[in-house]
């Protein structure tokens, strides 16, 4: 492994690690959420070290304000973290010649990247763990099935929800619409590239069958481009051991068929 730093402009740079590989394909991990560089419970370091043993140059860092990057940036949000992941992709390809590069995250993490992959042709690819989900008729349906049982194991003194305060949450996150999520899967696909999906049982309240992914996009045809793993019993920040080795393995398996 070998820390980094990517400048962006004149002042602001961006900490990162890159686990080495002998391949021509490289991975960018985007900051989730507030978390450092290393992930949830370490899930990126985990994920980059596999990665490393299946040939791909990995790279996490941290998006300006977090962990040990800077933040002399002024640029809105958005605007802002696209222009740190440019900088992230092109010192990795620079640096190691690289073909193609993924991008990918958890949570807010993974919408970054797809936001950006839509318009840097590098990109070969996107991995997404619980990102955007929408509400589809059979999600109605099953969710209207685990609310029965929950209340039939409350009667029966089985069930007792852990009560959960919302009220003092720093942030409020808002998740791509699907008009925007809908153009950038067309444009990944149009230009041949694959897009991975990882569900956990965390996005249950959005996403809750596999069958539903392709009942959220019906106008556009996934074919093999486009894959997905469902985790329903696993929480969002896979907090057990074998929970991330089971994500990790998954998606080093899919990128390796790419």
């Amino acid at each position: 492994m070998m820390e980094v730093t990517c400048k962006l402009g004149a002042r602001q740079q961006l900490a990162g690690i890159v686990t080495e590989a002998a391949g021509r394909r490289g991975f960018v991990l985007i900051s989730a959420g507030l978390l450092p560089k290393f992930g949830p419970y370490r899930l990126y370091t985990q994920l980059a070290r596999r990665l490393a043993t299946a040939g791909i140059t990995t790279l996490r860092f941290d998006l300006s304000s977090i962990g040990d990057s800077g933040h002399e940036h002024r640029a809105a949000l958005e605007a802002r973290t696209g222009l740190e992941i440019r900088a992230a992709v092109d010192h990795l390809m620079a640096t190691y010649r690289l073909d193609s590069v993924v991008v990918g995250g958890l949570c807010s993490g993974a919408e970054d990247a797809f936001r950006y992959a839509e318009h840097d042709p590098r990109v070969a690819g996107a991995v997404l763990i619980d990102p955007f989900a929408y509400r589809t008729r059979g999600w109605h349906v099953r969710n209207l099935g685990y609310r029965v049982a929950r209340r039939v194991l409350r009667a029966a003194g089985v069930y007792e929800p852990h009560a959960i305060d919302t009220t003092g949450r720093l942030v409020k996150y808002r998740y791509l619409e699907h008009a925007d999520s809908s153009r950038i899967l067309r444009a990944m696909l149009a230009r041949r590239g694959h897009v991975h999906f990882v569900y956990t049982g965390g996005a249950r309240s959005s996403f809750n069958h596999r069958g539903q992914l392709a009942a959220m996009f019906p106008e556009i045809p996934l074919g093999d481009r486009v894959s997905l793993d469902h985790f329903p019993r696993m929480d969002h920040t896979q907090l057990l051991e074998e929970d991330r080795r089971r994500v990790v393995d998954s998606i080093a398996t899919r990128l390796e068929r790419w």
